[in-house]
Order: structure tokens, then sequence, then C-alpha cells
């Protein structure tokens, strides 16, 4: 379909390509030579190409394969596609109010685009502004839950449902024209990809706790990585990007277009002087464990959200107001931690989800497991909410928009039920999800000293992170106490941990204690070798340096 969002006449352009080292003195003569803009078709007569691959991009479908979601692999899903999560729960019900933001002119994912909604200049112009054109016939009337009249006008559609963008002069500076802004593209900035980002979830800083307007040029200890005076990298720096596919996948996120980023791409496998250090680098320790000690440092970020206590937000609803749900919301937040292999569970509307021991429903949740040789932890925002379940496992997802405009939530999942074709009774249950920190590296000064996170071998729970919660330190009382194995030395805890873990495996201290052999002692040693006389201690310090515990010992 052909989405022409401005109104022009001509197109008088110089032949190019793509930007690139070698060309851009040509790239930026050829723009200079823009006497019209005529929307997407622009840029596209010279960058056909470009188009392309943003067209089929997941900016542009909302979706994607999902290889590293494991309740539903190498399916094609997204926000546009069987998307819910905790925040604003369904994007695609929202009557154009979620998709303001994003790179589709059309801005209405539910519907195949074309290469005439491929909005260019919103990554390519900062300066560049744009609003749903208004329709003053779609005007709706509703008594909201305090009893009071209000009337909502909806964006321009055409029959399939697509709308209409325009240029928002009103935000953009004085005298800004299409022509000047079509001269003057520039490659992405950090002020460009935030455009969208920062805000997600309906306000600065709300949904991803390590990032917001203000991190287009934070300060040293809020990113390192971004701060002008310090690392100075943009977004694409670390997400690497090919074809307009775009690297980095975060938990509660469903698809993968391109291959995730890793620290080690830019400092190798050993970045620090200290081979201790080292070791927790190519170990089990993410790098963002130790370098990011907190997130919410540029602004508070919401920490939950509560459907049934409506709040008024007069920014909702392309700036008529609207409900959302009260938000809690916190600066300089510690994470919780989580062991994380890379893939995770992500649930997708229709679905059917199990409880928590706890009662509660996890949306979105890391996979990973100690010592399984590829998990390492990482740190993690936990967002909470209330959601509504139906008796047969399946979270409704709200038609929210109604929520926006009455305050009322039942009201919405009603209409969301009758939208899905779902019928019977919901209850709300308090439902969360996991979501990977990564943004807002400190300066390397804040790193933690070591005993942050080794302290004495009791209230491990107490350090910074949560060692016993993660698995590691299940200790018999012999482990600690040095029994179990020989009689008790006396050690520093870094040199008994020095020792010890060059020789076992970490399973072998780290573990409930053994509660018999698998076989009597007679055929167990006769099962590889003949019956031997030795002492206890010898006979396990020669075995225990050659096999796992559980060769000999049940558990």
């Amino acid at each position: 379909m052909n989405r022409k969002i401005f109104t022009a006449t001509a197109i008088t352009l110089l032949a190019g390509g793509a930007f690139t080292a070698s060309n851009v003195m040509a790239a930026t003569t050829a723009h200079q030579g823009i006497t019209a803009y005529n929307g997407p078709s622009t840029c596209i007569a010279c960058h056909p190409t470009q188009a392309q691959g943003m067209l089929e991009s997941l900016h542009m479908q909302w979706a994607g394969k999902t290889p590293e979601l494991t309740n539903a692999p190498n399916q094609t899903l997204g926000k546009g596609v069987k998307g819910i999560n905790t925040f604003c729960t369904y994007a695609v019900s929202s009557g154009g109010a979620c998709y303001n933001c994003h790179v589709r002119a059309d801005g209405n994912a539910p519907h195949p685009p074309s290469l005439n909604d491929v909005d260019c200049l919103m990554c390519h112009n900062d300066t560049y502004q744009r609003k749903t054109t208004p329709d003053p016939t779609t005007a709706t009337t509703i008594t909201d839950y305090l009893g009071k009249v209000k009337t909502y006008i909806f964006g321009l559609q055409d029959a399939q449902g697509n709308y209409f963008t325009e240029p928002d002069y009103a935000a953009m500076p004085a005298g800004t024209t299409m022509v000047g802004l079509a001269k003057t593209v520039h490659k992405p900035t950090r002020k460009s990809c935030l455009r969208c980002h920062a805000k997600a979830g309906g306000g600065d800083w709300t949904k991803r706790g390590d990032m917001g307007v203000n991190s287009a040029a934070p300060t040293d200890a809020q990113d390192v990585h971004m701060s002008p005076t310090r690392g100075n990298l943009t977004c694409a720096d670390c997400h690497a990007v090919s074809n307009h596919k775009i690297s980095g996948r975060g938990i509660d996120l469903r698809q993968t277009e391109a291959p995730d980023p890793k620290c080690s791409d830019c400092h190798g496998s050993s970045p620090h002087d200290s081979s201790k250090l080292n070791r927790h680098a190519k170990g089990q320790v993410a790098c963002q464990t130790c370098h990011i000690k907190t997130f919410g440092k540029g602004g508070a970020t919401e920490m939950s959200r509560d459907w049934l206590t409506p709040v008024w937000n007069p920014g909702f609803c392309n700036g008529q107001g609207g409900y959302v749900g009260h938000e809690v919301k916190l600066s300089n937040v510690k994470p919780e931690y989580r062991w994380f292999d890379g893939t995770s569970y992500v649930y997708n509307v229709g679905e059917t989800i199990s409880p928590n021991a706890d009662g509660t429903y996890t949306m979105a949740k890391a996979n990973g497991k100690i010592f399984d040789g590829k998990s390492k932890i990482v740190p993690i925002k936990n967002h909470f909410t209330n959601m509504p379940l139906l008796s047969d496992g399946r979270i409704v997802p709200p038609a929210i928009m109604w929520m926006f405009m009455t305050g009322d939530f039942d009201q919405a999942v009603q209409k969301g039920m009758q939208d899905q074709g779902m019928t019977g009774s919901y209850t709300m249950v308090t439902a969360n999800a996991e979501m990977l920190i990564t943004h807002g590296v400190d300066p390397k000064s804040m790193a933690p000293k070591c005993a942050e996170c080794h302290g004495a071998m009791t209230g491990h729970n107490n350090l910074m992170v949560p060692f016993t919660a993660l698995g590691y330190h299940t200790l018999p009382a012999k482990v600690k106490a040095c029994t179990l194995c020989h009689e008790k030395e006396t050690k520093s805890w870094e040199g008994m941990h020095d020792k010890h873990r060059s020789k076992f495996a970490c399973s072998g201290c780290h573990t409930a204690p053994p509660v018999g052999l698998v076989n009597p002692t007679s055929t167990l040693c006769k099962s590889c070798h003949r019956l031997k006389t030795a002492s206890s201690e010898r006979i396990h310090d020669k075995h225990v340096e050659k096999y796992a515990c559980t060769k000999c010992h049940t558990f």
C-alpha cells in the first residue's frame, strides 16, 4: 500500500547509495540536492536496498524468529504477534497510543507494512517529530469509573485499519521544513534510539530501568560507556547493525534478529590485570554483575503497577489524558540476580501459564542453572503487576485503551475477552517479569571490593550477590568445619578456596551432604579394581582428584 504521509509535488535527487566512510561527502552533496519531500518514497528512491532491509526488520514488523525462546522456539512472535507484558499489557489493543513513537509510518503493528511505511526520519533525523493525524469522525464518548463523561478522538485510518501520520511542527523548532530535515539526515545517535526506548512503558525511565532520556548525555557514574566525557559510544557501537537487523536481546524479549553483543567483543576474555578477576570474567559471573551495582541511576523506574487502582495521567492518549494503574517507582535500585544461559521463557497470548510455589505467575524469566557450564549470574529488574487469569490458565489480554479511557480495568478485561473469543470467569493474580540490566555500566573505580561478595563462610545472603539463593552455598556442616574430607586445618578463606577449586569441582563442596554409598564398600571398590587397604583419608584424597562425588556417594 502506498502510504503517503506528507504532501509535496516533486523530488529532485542526485544518484547515491548508503553512507560509508568513503562516500560520506558524496552522500551529503546528494542530500543537498533534495528540493521536495514526498514521504518515505523520497528516501527509497536512492536507498531501496536499505528500505527493504528495514521493512524486514524487527523494528518494522514488531515480530521475528524466536530461537532463544524455549516455550515457543523458532516461531514468529513479538509485541505485534501474541505479545503481552507486565507494563501496558497488550499493545495492539491500544488504539494507536502505543504506536506513536515507533518507526512505522502507518503505526499499526497487526497489519503488514509496505516500503512506504518505513519512516526513515524517525531514526535518521533527531529534530523530526510526528503525530497521528486526528480524525474528528472517530469521536468516542465514554463515562469513566468516576461517572465523568469524556470524548476521545482517535487517529485517521484507511480501510485496512492503518493509521496516517504527519509532521508535528509544533514540537519542532520554528521554521523547520521537511525538505530541510531530509537534507540533514544522519546516522542514528543515542538520542535517535532513545526517542522510543527511553519512554517505553509510558514514561521516562519507566520500563527498562537502565536508560532514559538523559542517557543521551549521561554522567560518568550513570553510564561510563555512553558518557560524552568517557566512552562516548553510540547504541550501534554495541548493538551491531547489519542491513537494519540489530543485535541484542533481553530476558523478556521474544525475538532474536542478530547475534547478541558480548562485553568480550571489545574488552577481550581477560579484561583485568588480575588473574583472579579474569577467572570471574571467564567463569560464571557476567560483567554486568560487578559493573552495574544499581539501576534507575538517571531517573526513577517503575517496579510495580496496580491496574485496580487507576491514576490519571494527562499525557496519555496523545495528550487527551488517560488512566493507568498505580505505579511504584524507585531510583538507585539494587538488582536481583539470576542464572542466565541466553535463553528465556516469555509468555505469549493463548498459552497456559503455571503458578510459582508462592502463587505468583512469572511471565518472563531467565533460563539457567548453576554449574551447567554456560550460565552466568546476571543482574535483573523484577517488575510486578496484577493480571487477569482465566480458570484454564490463560492470561486475558485486556483491551487496554478502555482502561486508559475509563479507568475501569474490569471493562477492559471483558472487552479483551470478547476480542479474543474467550469465555468464563477470571481472577486477578500477581505476575512478574525478569528483565536483564545491561546498560548503565559504572566506572571501574566503583567496582565492588572482594569482601562485598566474598565474606565469611556464613551469612552469604547478606553479601552483594545472594549466593545461597543462587544455589552456591548449600554447605554441609562438615564442609564449613573443613572436616568432611580431612582433619580440621587453619587457612585463610581465599587460600582455602583457591587450593580446593584447583583440584575439585565446585559441586564437591557446594552441595548437600552425602547420605550414603552407591554400593557397599566391598562391591564399590571392586567395581574398579581389587580391594585395597589404606586409610580412609588417603583413599578419599586419591579418588576425589579423579572422580565426581556421585561416582561413589548418593545424595
